[in-house]
């Protein structure tokens, strides 16, 4: 069978399944549970037995016995069976059904492990055996009127005056069905498997130093759970999930793939203190393989939403029509990674035409259209921490030395506008006092777009009030980037002019656009770079200086730049009217 292709940690992972031959017998897993004695009914008959002389609840015995239950309520396990009367349901439609969805849309969904005589008040839910979770209060189940009770040796018959109601998880519903959603049903079952559950099955002899299982239980489990921080399979849980249409998957993947071009041959260049003497890596890769697998992740990542986290919650009422109205949104991979929320118009514009269906812990929303902007999912800015270690080491700094030097807040000269970024930003010295020191910065996540680079600067009084505004003296910067064609050759080319900044304040400043004509992400710890080099002669040591101050670099996606020029004020992240 075809597998699909799944991006982690900035790498291509793929999954296999291997089981050893540890099964020996497997059995229902019900026989893995033993009763409580002091749960034990009044009656000397067993559950089946009562439900077969209860003559309102003959519709309930017959599909009980269909689905083989018969036998499990005779059982010395203890359970409580919750029987909807006689033509308080659509006998003629459950009967129809097949074994399996009998057994778990309807036989399943009315008995519960152990005895439930009365309602627990701390804890007023009770779990059926399909894992469906219903609340039990006062008299009722779910809301269902509970008529009567009766006491038997294994257990307690309650009767109903209706069926509980039935609900797929998140995860059930990613089945075509009433909706054309294949194509995310395919991709996310691809991952589909079974786990052997340890603690459940029941341990037979080592056989060629391998262990065995007289009886082996299974749970069902999926990569991208744990993948996306989203375990919509969860009765406990409660999440919102976009499902996009076929129509939308295909619009979507159309709109995603220009922005991972990938080769399958290039050249890694890793910095030396001469372009001349530069090493070279010869990077090899499947290029195809990569595509799909990364163009489907960015395509899936952000459609999960827990609804108990943060202004997340209004996706528990927001109903098909609606508008949203939140300040922010938290995707769970935001959550787990740390990337920006999702505000205020964009985080409404989600669910704008999307159909809502409840399900059992919680909601999807089925879309014809993933009304994402690029830069809020697969195309976000990139910001680089010039301190850094992994992108700006030692030897990335020629005639010079670099420091990773911290502003706090008791630090900072308060006259100083601006603010740094994660309170640290990199100080190049030059070796000497004639010498222009350079530094060069690799560019994690690179996408094959275009983007604006911003360098911010820092001026030389940020940590120091005694320096007089007129001792600071801007930076004269010369800017080269190295980067891959699309013939995966090695190129170095100059932005135009000079990057001067304003030495009175932390200065954001355009360096230039670029144009990558080739990803990066996802191809491991393979990036292009910028080197940074001062320039100045000997004549102008007047007026500009030779330290390096930067903070950091910011790659904003020509797309983000012009939308925000167009619609000033536009928010893409908190407090967001610069670009760090």
């Amino acid at each position: 069978m075809k597998r699909n292709h799944i991006f982690r940690n900035a790498s291509v992972v793929m999954v296999s399944l291997m089981m050893g031959a540890f099964t020996v017998g497997c059995s229902d897993w019900d026989d893995h549970y033993d009763g409580d004695a002091s749960a034990i009914g009044t009656a000397a008959s067993n559950l089946w037995e009562n439900i077969s002389s209860e003559s309102d609840i003959s519709q309930f015995k017959a599909l009980l016995q269909k689905a083989g239950y018969d036998k499990v309520l005779a059982q010395p396990q203890y359970y409580t069976v919750w029987a909807p009367k006689d033509n308080t349901f659509d006998y003629n439609y459950y009967n129809s059904l097949s074994l399996d969805k009998l057994q778990k849309e309807f036989v399943q969904n009315h008995i519960s492990r152990y005895n439930y005589a009365l309602p627990n008040e701390k804890n007023p839910i009770v779990n059926m055996l399909n894992e469906k979770v219903m609340p039990y209060v006062s008299n009722t189940i779910s809301g269902v009127n509970i008529s009567n009770s009766i006491g038997t040796s294994n257990g307690i018959l309650k009767k109903l005056d209706g069926r509980l109601p039935f609900l797929y998880n998140i995860y059930e519903s990613l089945e075509p069905g009433e909706f054309a959603i294949d194509s995310i049903c395919q991709y996310f079952h691809g991952y589909d498997m079974k786990v052997l559950d340890k603690t459940k099955s029941v341990q037979g002899p080592v056989k060629d130093g391998k262990i065995t299982y007289l009886d082996s239980v299974f749970n069902e489990d999926n990569i991208l759970y744990n993948l996306f921080y989203a375990y919509v399979h969860r009765e406990d849980s409660n999440y919102t999930m976009l499902v996009p249409t076929n129509e939308a998957w295909k619009k979507a993947k159309e709109k995603i793939t220009p922005y991972f071009n990938y080769v399958n041959d290039f050249t890694f260049v890793e910095n030396t203190a001469t372009n001349t003497l530069r090493k070279e890596t010869k990077v090899n890769i499947d290029a195809a393989y990569l595509r799909d697998s990364m163009i489907n992740y960015m395509l899936v990542q952000d459609l999960f939403y827990n609804n108990n986290l943060f202004a997340n919650e209004a996706l528990n009422t927001l109903q098909t029509g609606q508008t949203l109205q939140v300040d922010s949104l938290v995707g769970t991979n935001n959550y787990r990674t740390g990337r920006s929320l999702v505000y205020s118009e964009d985080a409404a514009n989600l669910f704008e035409g999307a159909t809502r269906v409840d399900k059992s812990n919680g909601a999807i929303f089925v879309t014809d259209s993933l009304r994402m902007r690029t830069w809020t999912t697969w195309n976000p800015p990139i910001k680089v921490e010039a301190e850094s270690p992994t992108y700006s080491q030692s030897q990335n700094i020629f005639n010079g030395t670099g420091y990773s030097t911290a502003v706090t807040a008791g630090t900072k000269n308060p006259l100083v506008q601006g603010s740094v970024s994660n309170n640290r930003y990199m100080y190049v010295q030059p070796s000497a006092t004639s010498t222009n020191p350079e530094i060069d910065i690799y560019l994690p996540h690179v996408r094959s777009t275009t983007y604006n680079i911003y360098g911010v600067f820092v001026p030389e009084n940020i940590t120091n009030e005694n320096i007089g505004v007129e001792d600071l003296k801007p930076n004269r910067l010369r800017v080269r980037v190295v980067y891959n064609t699309e013939q995966g050759n090695t190129r170095d080319v100059a932005f135009s002019g000079y990057v001067e900044n304003d030495p009175t304040k932390v200065d954001t400043v355009l360096i230039g656009e670029f144009t990558f004509p080739i990803a990066y992400e996802g191809t491991g710890g393979y990036y292009p770079y910028l080197r940074i080099s001062s320039n100045v002669t000997s004549s102008q040591t007047s007026r500009y200086t030779r330290e390096i101050r930067l903070d950091c670099l910011m790659l904003i996606p020509k797309e983000l730049d012009e939308y925000r020029q167009a619609h000033p004020g536009y928010k893409y992240y908190e407090g967001s009217d610069t670009y760090y």
